[in-house]
């Protein structure tokens, strides 16, 4: 097999209704599962403004090393574009017999390992293929379906928000506006001095998850937002990770994590002799990534 060079975008996936932003992964699973069991013509839609066609290929669900992943493949193709065909070697023409319905299929494949708090995404990016909007459409297309089947009356959307490759301080000192922060500290401070609100049993989750939010159109103070994420290491830290949403200076929906780790921008990945990508080799890069040891 030839080898090409794939590049990789990271993305959290999660819920959104108005300014409030929360995760649950066992409605996801099922959501992916609901979306898998579907008949083949109910997977496709089709974009009648661009003349591109998006449908699910396959969706499947694994445990590896602990870690809960979905690997998930989009096919995708442009129609009503059916030119003559042209010889690379001669320059010769011959008429196409493609159907004007009809386009070459693109692959695009994703893999989510669902956290708690979040579908923690790595994505192919493809030109020719679907972006990362596209799967968020296209997903919440069939979300609230989904969601009155379930007899759910709160309706909220998907919501995706690039992960930036920089380094946490990085990041924040480069984005134009920080309206959410989400502080995760440690649960034993419910019924501690700090709060002393009530008790927490193992059931509970390891962190209590709290949210402050800017007033419109302004930002959280980023000095602040810094001492607490340099406080992260100091030995007695009550705040255990913290997350930021808002917008770069292209305003474009940004996440900042205190635990994005090391960023892989580009994956060398093996070509069927047609030239597709092998859907086994940039699953294998992506679970390097995720940190899958074979």
């Amino acid at each position: 097999m030839s080898v090409h060079k794939r590049k990789l975008s990271y993305w959290g996936i999660e819920y959104a209704s108005g300014d409030r932003h929360y995760f649950d992964p066992q409605l996801f699973c099922r959501f992916l599962e609901y979306v898998n069991s579907l008949a083949e013509r109910d997977k496709l839609f089709r974009d009648e403004k661009n003349n591109k066609a998006v449908a699910l290929s396959s969706i499947r669900d694994e445990t590896k090393q602990g870690l809960h992943l979905y690997k998930i493949i989009f096919k995708s193709c442009k129609y009503n574009h059916s030119p003559d065909y042209m010889s690379s070697t001669d320059g010769s023409e011959r008429p196409t017999d493609k159907r004007l319905d009809e386009g070459d299929k693109e692959l695009t494949h994703m893999c989510m390992r669902i956290d708690e708090n979040e579908a923690y995404t790595i994505f192919e990016e493809r030109r020719s293929g679907v972006t990362m909007g596209g799967v968020i459409k296209y997903f919440n297309k069939l979300l609230h379906t989904f969601l009155l089947q379930q007899g759910m009356d709160d309706i909220f959307d998907l919501w995706a928000s690039i992960i930036p490759s920089d380094d946490f301080l990085t990041a924040l000192d480069t984005a134009d506006r920080i309206s959410v922060a989400q502080l995760f500290v440690e649960k034993k401070v419910l019924g501690s001095g700090y709060l002393n609100l009530m008790d927490v049993d193992a059931n509970s989750q390891n962190d209590l998850l709290m949210t402050l939010k800017s007033r419109p159109r302004q930002s959280l103070p980023k000095r602040a937002l810094k001492q607490t994420f340099l406080s992260i290491a100091t030995e007695g830290a009550r705040v255990t990770r913290i997350r930021l949403y808002g917008k770069d200076i292209n305003k474009m929906n940004i996440m900042i994590d205190s635990l994005g780790g090391k960023r892989i921008e580009e994956v060398s990945v093996e070509l069927t002799p047609n030239g597709i990508v092998d859907s086994y080799s940039i699953f294998a890069k992506i679970e390097e990534v995720l940190g899958v040891i074979e």
